[in-house]
């Protein structure tokens, strides 16, 4: 463990110095790659470092929530200039913070890393016997799904952007910006292509991993470690971004066809929000998440949204960053027999209510002044994932859309919707239905650009969204350091 610690830390050195050469500025090499990739022990550790970069990128000031939730309008500022311009949709606001949001270096070095690791992992079966062709093909299809995901994840968030594939050679490269639809052809293409090389489960049992992997069982693995069902889900959220419906759905329901390999399963409202449930992870209704875990030593001060949401009496602070207010809380939960606000809210009375869906306080900490909290990034889960086959299936005017969205329903207490709803009317249920359902997990300002109702939701017009405003600038440091990279129109 001592010696993969040591190796994760120069490759995350390499790794980010390689993203820097690659699309901003020159760059000194701190060590040699090649010696880091001879042992068994350095192969995990690059592995590794996919992961460890990806998570960086999206606990980065609470990233994964200012990209996907907070320009959505649900959620307010209480105090923050930086979380109030977002909500705003005032990109171009000078603070520190929104130079971190705007930069999109860290998700570069992510990918460095994947694309090193790539190409790195098949010599270790060279160098070290431990080190068998098998392990090489599982580790490797494990960094080439966090590029294709990573990918998915900035064409959200930037459109077009430049498209690396290699690791870098050590010359300096101005890489322009590519045609987000060429980049996520090339994400679905590489899902795709990791599928044969990836285990339903990690229980030992399948031909793709066999034993306990990396010396821990099943358990440990779960809803972390990329298997077949995040790689056919990944490729279902691909091609609806894509507008391609019919490729959404087959990937939507190879994954529920095969409940009985994957184990996912829908969660109770009790199991989803409660102490040590779904956002502690590793539990079957995450179908993929990004781990947290202070046993671990995977610790962060950002990263966690109780940060933002919670204040006493459950951590000692007297106001949160952000809530909801009490009158869109009744507007978005107004059906009768709704269940989920007593979950996912509390003190109502207040002026500002607490958003209490995530809660995972570490016990373990007793020092005031250091907030740690346990919980996980869910990325992708079985609920989203029915909300996902609905909208494809309403998409192509199948009947059957209204099961799809009544699967969730029925489990927050909700009848079903009227038989008749169908077109727009049934598009906006489901959207409404996501919105309920995966509020403050970084979906809802994507479902409005994907829906295409952001006119319809906030204060921008559908002129602004076709010059670009639903996505966010590019920071001025790459601009500058690049002169290949254009500025996303409206942000000029």
């Amino acid at each position: 463990m001592r010696n993969i610690t040591i190796s994760i830390c120069c490759l995350l050195t390499v790794s980010m110095l390689s993203c820097k050469k690659m699309l901003d500025v020159p760059s000194h090499r701190a060590l040699t790659e090649e010696n880091m990739w001879q042992t068994k022990n350095d192969a995990r550790a690059g592995l590794s470092s996919c992961y460890a970069l990806m998570r960086a990128a999206m606990c980065n000031e609470n990233a994964h929530w200012i990209y996907g939730d907070l320009r959505g309008g649900d959620f307010q500022a209480t105090r923050r200039g930086d979380i109030q311009a977002v909500v705003e949709s005032n990109l171009n606001a000078s603070f520190a913070t929104m130079d971190e949001w705007r930069d999109w270096r860290r998700f570069y070095s992510a990918i460095a890393q994947c694309n090193l690791t790539i190409a790195k992992l098949p010599q270790v079966t060279q160098t070290d016997y431990r080190y068998s062709q098998n392990d090489m093909r599982l580790d490797l299809s494990q960094a080439v799904y966090i590029r294709a995901f990573l990918y998915y994840y900035i064409v959200r968030i930037w459109g077009d952007v430049p498209l690396v594939t290699a690791p870098s050679d050590g010359v300096v490269k101005r890489m322009a910006r590519e045609d987000w639809r060429k980049v996520l052809d090339f994400a679905a293409s590489e899902a795709l292509s990791c599928i044969d090389g990836l285990p339903w489960k990690y229980n030992g049992q399948s031909p793709e991993q066999q034993g306990d992997y990396r010396g821990q069982g099943e358990g440990h693995h779960t809803s972390i470690t990329i298997t077949k069902g995040m790689a056919y889900t990944l490729l279902a959220h691909i091609y609806s971004w894509k507008e391609d419906y019919t490729k959404a759905l087959q990937y939507a329901n190879t994954v529920i066809d095969n409940q009985s390999n994957t184990g996912y399963d829908f969660v109770s409202l009790n199991d989803l929000t409660r102490l040590d449930g779904s956002f502690r992870g590793r539990t079957s209704d995450n179908i993929f998440q990004v781990d947290m875990n202070f046993d671990h030593a995977e610790i962060s001060t950002t990263g966690q949204l109780e940060d933002w949401t919670l204040r006493t009496p459950y951590i000692p602070r007297a106001q949160s960053e952000i809530y909801v207010p009490k009158d869109s809380v009744l507007q978005i939960y107004g059906e009768p027999h709704e269940q989920r606000p007593d979950f996912f809210f509390t003190k109502m009375e207040d002026a500002y209510p607490i958003f209490f869906k995530m809660k995972q306080i570490n016990s373990a900490v007793t020092d005031p002044v250091l907030k740690l909290f346990a919980s996980c990034i869910i990325v992708f889960r079985y609920e989203e994932l029915y909300l996902l086959r609905a909208e494809a299936k309403a998409r192509l005017g199948m009947a059957d859309a209204q099961t799809d969205l009544n699967q969730v329903r029925n489990r927050r207490s909700l009848k079903n919707i009227n038989a008749t709803l169908s077109g727009e009317d049934l598009l906006d249920a489901i959207l409404l239905e996501r919105r309920r359902e995966l509020i403050g997990e970084g979906w809802y300002w994507y479902d409005l650009m994907h829906f295409k109702r952001i006119p319809q939701f906030t204060h921008l017009t559908q002129a602004d969204v076709e010059k670009g405003a639903a996505y966010w600038p590019l920071s001025q440091e790459a601009l500058s350091n690049n002169p290949s990279l254009t500025q996303n129109s409206f942000w000029k």
